[in-house]
């Protein structure tokens, strides 16, 4: 293998991991939101659109 590719192939097998760990990160997050926040007085789930997907969140109603 040429070893100049190897920095390149390294980059991109590291930004591959780093975003398919933050998918699996978010799913957990937005499991947790979704399970707990109906349980909490004063607070909403509110759903954001990024990139990565729908990400939920659990606000405070006074923040809204």
């Amino acid at each position: 293998m040429n070893t100049s590719m190897n920095p390149y192939l390294a980059i991109v097998l590291g930004i591959g991991t780093g975003m398919l760990l933050a998918v699996g990160g978010q799913k957990f997050i937005n499991q947790q939101a979704m399970t707990h926040c109906p349980q909490k007085a004063h607070h909403q789930l509110v759903m954001v659109t990024s990139f990565l997907g729908d990400s939920y969140y659990c606000i405070d109603k006074r923040y809204l």
